[in-house]
């Protein structure tokens, strides 16, 4: 049952989801919160939207945060971040290694983001510098102590960008999937991939969807949006509509056109409201450039 005050859902015991209500929305974009021994919150969403996060994590009465753990360096899973370092001086930021330098001094990034974004990037916010003591470099297969005998491993799955991680609890199978797996319609159980622009790589993705379905996780979790149990049937999927989207995109052509590719994509979504519809159309046409943009790095485009 959602708290209405704090847009809080308990997912299981422990694990919550916190709503940042990405573009005034909800159900878009959430932070995932393990609570233990120490405290653990997996991706931060935009600064936009951090106030939110920062309001269900009081809500829950956490006086603590110990780690945030980020799938990826992209606005709505780190723009938060330095907002909360604030609120919870003793937390510490894990990242791969190779993207550490961007939380530390952002500028490219954000202005890269903005680009690529387009008409949506107001949604997404920008990212201040974090402190570089802060920050702790991760691999994969980096394993982190979370007290009470529990363990978190950090898992290479590179696609939707090049340094995506997704992060597997050990003693639950919960995977903390990032954007790995695209995003989920929860009502529907409908999934669309995320395929941005300019790092979008479709074989790599299509690979680390099958590593993580050899993990043989109990649980998925999303944080566009919310959770599934039925982990081989979802990830199944999500390998289905990548392929359909870069085949519709083949079919594009030379020059083909992101909002034409977007149409089609969306074709079979679920039924939205309005206001739905208009974010997540400018969503699947910033994947949909992705797409054409990666088709054409291969000679494809």
């Amino acid at each position: 049952m959602k708290d209405k005050i704090n847009k809080v859902e308990e997912v299981s015991r422990d694990l919550y989801i916190i709503d940042s209500f990405f573009a005034g929305l909800p159900d878009q974009c959430g932070v995932f919160l393990l609570r233990g021994e120490k405290n653990i919150l997996v991706d931060c969403g935009t600064s936009v939207g951090v106030g939110h996060v920062i309001e269900g994590l009081e809500g829950l009465g956490i006086g603590e945060l110990h780690y945030i753990l980020l799938t990826h360096i992209h606005l709505d899973h780190a723009g938060g971040a330095s907002f909360l370092l604030d609120r919870f001086p003793g937390a510490r930021v894990l990242i791969y290694e190779r993207r550490a330098k961007h939380l530390v001094a952002p500028e490219k990034l954000v202005k890269s983001a903005h680009r690529s974004l387009g008409d949506s990037a107001p949604h997404y916010g920008t990212m201040r510098p974090i402190p570089i003591e802060r920050v702790i470099p991760i691999n994969d297969g980096y394993e982190l102590d979370i007290g009470s005998g529990r363990t978190i491993r950090a898992v290479y799955t590179p696609g939707h960008s090049s340094g995506h991680f997704a992060f597997l609890e050990r003693g639950s199978g919960a995977l903390f999937c990032g954007d790995s797996l695209g995003h989920l319609f929860p009502e529907s159980g409908y999934i669309f991939p995320a395929t941005p622009a300019p790092e979008f790589d479709g074989e790599l993705s299509l690979s680390s969807a099958r590593r993580l379905m050899e993990l043989e996780p109990d649980l998925l979790l999303f944080p566009h949006y919310g959770s599934s149990g039925r982990c081989r049937e979802v990830v199944e999927q999500y390998i289905r509509k990548l392929e359909r989207s870069i085949t519709l995109a083949e079919e594009e052509g030379p020059g083909g056109s992101p909002r034409h590719l977007a149409e089609r994509i969306m074709s079979d979504f679920p039924e939205m409201n309005d206001e739905e519809t208009r974010l997540l159309k400018g969503i699947a046409t910033v994947d949909a450039a992705g797409i054409l943009h990666y088709l054409k790095s291969r000679g494809q485009g």
